[in-house]
C-alpha cells in the first residue's frame, strides 16, 4: 500500500484515490484566498483510516457552533468540536447583544409588551428577501423559549431598561431598543418594543456571553479540540461528507505560539488591520510547520460554523472590490480566524452560495445625539438618509454615495452640544460612545466656517446645494410638518446661526470607525440546515450555521440579530445532524471516548 508523508509528526496514513483540483466556482469566489484543500473521495468509510470520531462533527467554536453541539448533544448525538484556536470567535468579543421578543421572560420582567407578530412585521422590514417568511416566522414564534435556552444554559440576561437611543446600553442596563422600532415609517407597521438583550455584565459582554456556553459545553460532555484547523472535507462514493481532515497543532508550546498570534488582534481597537495581516500570515505558517494531519469521521454528518471572512483579503476583493479598497480604514469584527474557510469548504463539495457581497457596514453617530440632530449630506450637497437610523443602514447608505462621501453639518448650538456630550459622564461607557466621536471631531478632517456656503465650499459641495437641502428642513419644521425623510421628531433640528461645522463621516476617514463584517455564505434548506448544490439538491451530511451560512441577518442587520441568528440555525443544524439516518459502523473508524 502506498504511504503519504504526514506534516510534523504521526503516523503515516493510507493514500485515498486521487482528489480532483479546486473548482472553477471556488476559484471564482476566493481566487488566490483559497485556504482549504480540495476535498477527498473515498469508497466507502472503511477506505480510510480515521484518528477520530462522533457522530456529529462541529467546525468552530464561536456562538453558532457551540449552540450546534449542545442542540446535537441534547438530541442524543455524541458530539465533537474542532476549533482552529482555543474557542470565542468573534461571539467573545461581541457585545453580547442577542436579539429576541415576543415576549421573552426578560421583557416581561420589564414590563414591556411584545407579540410573536409585532416582532415578525418589525423583522419583516429589516430582512427583506434573506430567508422565507415562514422561516422568519419560525424565528420568531421560537424566540421566547431561545431566550429560556440560553438562560438555562447559564447566559445571564436581566431586564434594566434603557429608552433612549443609542448604539449600546450603559452598564446596568440590558434591554433596549438596539435597531429601527422607533423610526417612524418601522413603527407605523409594527408597535415599538425593547428587543435587544444585552448578556449582563461590564463593558462589551460577549465574553460574558460565549464563557457561559462554553462552561455549557463542558457540563454536557462534548469534546473540543483546539488548534486544529480544518483543511478538507472526506466525501463517500454517494457524494455524502463523511469526515473531515484537520492539521492539528499538538504541542503545547507550539499551541501557546499559535494562540498567541490570534490574540494580537482585537478587533474592538482601531487602526489594527496591518497587525492583522501580518498575524495571519504567521499563524498560517507556524499551522504549516507543525501541523499533523488527522482524519476524523462524522457519522451523521459535519456541520461549519466558522465565521465568515471579514479577515480574508483577496475574497472581500473578489466580492466587494469597492468596499474592499477602504478595508485598511474600517474596523473589521471578527478575528483572523475568518477567514471563509466554512464557505470554502462548502464550495469545494459544489454548495451555492448567497449574499457573499452582503455585510455589515456600521456608521455609529449616537450618542453623542447632537450628531443625530445635526444634517448628513453628500458630494451633492443632498441628504439622502434620516440621521436616526440604526449604523448598519447608515453605513450601507454612505457606501452608495459618490465616492462613498458624506458629511454631518452642524451649527454652532449643535457644536457646543457635542462639544458638552463628548466630555465624561455617570453613565460610563466613553470609550465606547464619545471617544470615537472627539477622536473624529479632532483628526478626522473636520472643516469649519463662519457661513454655510463657506462650509460647502470646504468640502468640496455647491453651495446653493446645502442652503437648499438646510431650508428644506427649516421650512418643514416651521410649518409643523414632518422630516421629508423620516427623522423622529426628537431628533428634529433646524440649523441656525454659525459658524458651521463639517465633520467628515466617509468610507475613507479612519477615524469615523466604520464597523465590518461579512453576511453571507453558503445556501442552506431552511427546514434542516443542511447545505444545498446549485440546483437546490442537498449534500448530505453537510450542515451550516452561523456567519458560514445565509441566515436572518444576511439582507440587513441589526444589534443582535448575528447572535440570534447563530443559536436558531446552529440549533436547527445540530437537531438535524443528530437525527441524520445511521449508518452502518465503520470497521476501521475509532470508538470515541465515552461521554
Amino acid at each position: 500500500m502506498n504511504l503519504s508523508p504526514t506534516r510534523g509528526e504521526g503516523t503515516p496514513t493510507p493514500t485515498p484515490r486521487s482528489s480532483p483540483a479546486p473548482s472553477t466556482r471556488l476559484q471564482d469566489i476566493a481566487v488566490n484566498g483559497i485556504v482549504i484543500e480540495p476535498p477527498t473521495p473515498v469508497d466507502n468509510a472503511a477506505a480510510l483510516s480515521w484518528d477520530d470520531a462522533a457522530d456529529v462533527v462541529v467546525i468552530g467554536f464561536g456562538g453558532a457552533g457551540a449552540a450546534a453541539a449542545l442542540q446535537a448533544r441534547e438530541s442524543g448525538a455524541s458530539v465533537l468540536v474542532v476549533e482552529r484556536f482555543a474557542g470565542g470567535g468573534t461571539t467573545a468579543l461581541s457585545g453580547g447583544v442577542f436579539y429576541a421578543g415576543g415576549g421573552t421572560r426578560i421583557q416581561v420582567d420589564a414590563g414591556v409588551a411584545d407579540s410573536v407578530d409585532d416582532l415578525f412585521d418589525y423583522l419583516r422590514q429589516e430582512r427583506k428577501d434573506a430567508v422565507s417568511e415562514a422561516t422568519l416566522r419560525r424565528f420568531c414564534a421560537q424566540s421566547p423559549e431561545t431566550i429560556d435556552w440560553l438562560i438555562r444554559h447559564g447566559v445571564p440576561f436581566e431586564g434594566s431598561l434603557y429608552s433612549d437611543k443609542t448604539n449600546y446600553p450603559p452598564d446596568g442596563k440590558y434591554l433596549y431598543f438596539s435597531g429601527n422600532e422607533k423610526t417612524p415609517a418601522f413603527a407605523a407597521k409594527a408597535k415599538p418594543a425593547p428587543r435587544g438583550h444585552r448578556t449582563v455584565g461590564t463593558g462589551l459582554t460577549g465574553a460574558v456571553y460565549f464563557r457561559a456556553l462554553y462552561a455549557a459545553v463542558e457540563r454536557s460532555g462534548i469534546r473540543v479540540r483546539t488548534h486544529s484547523r480544518a483543511v478538507r472535507l472526506i466525501t463517500d462514493a454517494a457524494a455524502t461528507v463523511i469526515g473531515i481532515e484537520i492539521l492539528a497543532i499538538t504541542e503545547p508550546q507550539h499551541q501557546r505560539r499559535h494562540q498567541a498570534l490570534y490574540a494580537q488582534l482585537d478587533p474592538r481597537l482601531p487602526f489594527s488591520n496591518a497587525r492583522a495581516e501580518r498575524a495571519i500570515a504567521r499563524a498560517f505558517a507556524l499551522e504549516r510547520e507543525v501541523g499533523v494531519i488527522r482524519r476524523i469521521r462524522a457519522r451523521n454528518g459535519v456541520i461549519l460554523a466558522t465565521g465568515g471572512f471579514s479577515y480574508n483579503a483577496a475574497m472581500l476583493a473578489q466580492q466587494m472590490p469597492f468596499l474592499a479598497r477602504h478595508k485598511a480604514a474600517f474596523m473589521r469584527l471578527g478575528t483572523i480566524g475568518c477567514s471563509g474557510a466554512g464557505i470554502q469548504l462548502g464550495v469545494s463539495v459544489g454548495a451555492a452560495t448567497g449574499a457573499l457581497d452582503r455585510v455589515c457596514l456600521g456608521r455609529m453617530i449616537s450618542p453623542p445625539d447632537a450628531l443625530v440632530r445635526g444634517l448628513i449630506v453628500n458630494q451633492e450637497g443632498t441628504r439622502f438618509i434620516n440621521e436616526d437610523a440604526y449604523n448598519a443602514l447608515l453605513g450601507a447608505a454612505i457606501s452608495k454615495q459618490p465616492k462613498g462621501k458624506a458629511w454631518i453639518i452642524l451649527d454652532r448650538a449643535l457644536h457646543r452640544r457635542l462639544l458638552r456630550q463628548l466630555m465624561p459622564s455617570k453613565a460610563g461607557n466613553f470609550q465606547t460612545n464619545q471617544l470615537p466621536a472627539l477622536l473624529n471631531r479632532l483628526f478626522g478632517g473636520t472643516k469649519k466656517a463662519r457661513t454655510l456656503d463657506g462650509l460647502a465650499q470646504k468640502i468640496g459641495v455647491e453651495p446653493a446645494a446645502l442652503s437648499a437641502t438646510a431650508n428644506q428642513l427649516a421650512q418643514a419644521l416651521a410649518r409643523q410638518q414632518p422630516d421629508p425623510l423620516g427623522k423622529h421628531p426628537d431628533y428634529c433640528h433646524a440649523l441656525g446661526d454659525g459658524p458651521y461645522w463639517a465633520l467628515n463621516t466617509s468610507l475613507d476617514n479612519k477615524f469615523a470607525f466604520f464597523i465590518f463584517f461579512t453576511l453571507g455564505g453558503l445556501a442552506i434548506d431552511e427546514q434542516r440546515g443542511v447545505v444545498l448544490r446549485e440546483d437546490g439538491t442537498p449534500i448530505e451530511g453537510l450542515y451550516a450555521a452561523g456567519r458560514t451560512a445565509v441566515g436572518i441577518p444576511s439582507d440587513g442587520y441589526i444589534s443582535g440579530m448575528s447572535l440570534a441568528d447563530c443559536v436558531f440555525a446552529g440549533r436547527r443544524a445540530g437537531r438535524a445532524c443528530a437525527a441524520a439516518p445511521d449508518r452502518p459502523p465503520d470497521a476501521a473508524s475509532p470508538s470515541e471516548p465515552a461521554l
